[in-house]
């Protein structure tokens, strides 16, 4: 799919995304009236939506998570100095598994975000799931140099973890000591959250194209390993890391189609005895 550019037309999303879920003749104004944030809380009901709501997930594995192709929230900038910020993305794609884990994101000078990254080489890779799709299209249908997104469409940020502290799971492959300073996205709702730095710039100039170093995963604690993002053996129910106890919840993701419409996850099909030359993959 080609990428086209309105130069009319400036805001933080990369995924053609310019049509709300429920077109109408008129455009409607989505930004909600009133909106407060709150770091602990996003609902008033649910108090686990800061670091808690997540768990550690190997940085080796994080292609279960980004091979799917599902629509991105980007987190840039800093929570410490309030120069964070939010935009719908999908143009991305795994490079390298591991040593390190590498991702390929496309991000634009007309997108705030651009100079976030470029400017602290930070960033977080949110996945939402499909419950928050609405809410995903109309942060990218809005600029953070007009409104505080994360504000008006109530997401928490939470400030990002170091990822050698997870519980000493980052003396496993594929983990560094790196820290991303862009703050986690936040919420019942949200899938995991990847933490990144930049690695190399070379194809930014000319793509727009950010290759992108993993320094640390978090995954949601009430997902369902088993669904999607996972290759868990029963047995392994007393691995903290990208596991433990099998969860309840099938966090489905959304996947653009190019054009407005989107695919959600459906039934999954298992081949894994089948992918004899991947086998090194299945844990």
């Amino acid at each position: 799919m080609s990428r086209r550019y309105n130069m009319h037309t400036k805001g933080d999303v990369n995924v053609g995304l310019q049509q709300p879920l429920n077109e109408s003749e008129s455009e409607p104004d989505r930004t909600p009236k009133k909106s407060k944030l709150d770091l602990s809380s996003n609902d008033g009901d649910d108090k686990r939506n800061g670091l808690d709501q997540f768990v550690a997930y190997p940085t080796h594995k994080v292609n279960r998570l980004l091979e799917p192709g599902p629509v991105l929230l980007v987190a840039t900038g800093s929570l410490a100095n309030k120069t964070h910020n939010i935009m719908t993305m999908g143009f991305h794609m795994m490079i390298q598994h591991e040593g390190p884990t590498l991702v390929g994101a496309c991000i634009g000078p007309w997108d705030k975000s651009y100079d976030n990254l470029k400017r602290t080489g930070e960033c977080v890779l949110a996945i939402p799931a499909v419950e928050m799709l609405e809410k995903t299209i109309d942060i990218g249908n809005c600029s953070g140099e007009d409104v505080n997104k994360w504000v008006a469409f109530g997401i928490n940020p939470v400030p990002a973890p170091d990822p050698a502290s997870a519980d000493g799971s980052w003396d496993r492959k594929g983990g560094d000591g790196g820290r991303a300073r862009a703050p986690l996205v936040g919420g019942k709702d949200v899938i995991a959250n990847i933490q990144c730095t930049v690695e190399d710039r070379a194809l930014v100039a000319r793509y727009n194209l950010w290759v992108l170093k993993v320094t640390g995963a978090w995954i949601n604690k009430d997902m369902d390993l088993e669904y999607g993002q996972g290759s868990r053996d029963p047995a392994d129910d007393d691995d903290r890391v990208g596991g433990g106890k099998r969860r309840k919840r099938e966090m489905k993701m959304a996947h653009h189609r190019g054009d407005g419409r989107f695919v959600v996850d459906g039934k999954e099909v298992d081949m894994r005895d089948r992918m004899v030359k991947w086998k090194e993959f299945q844990d």
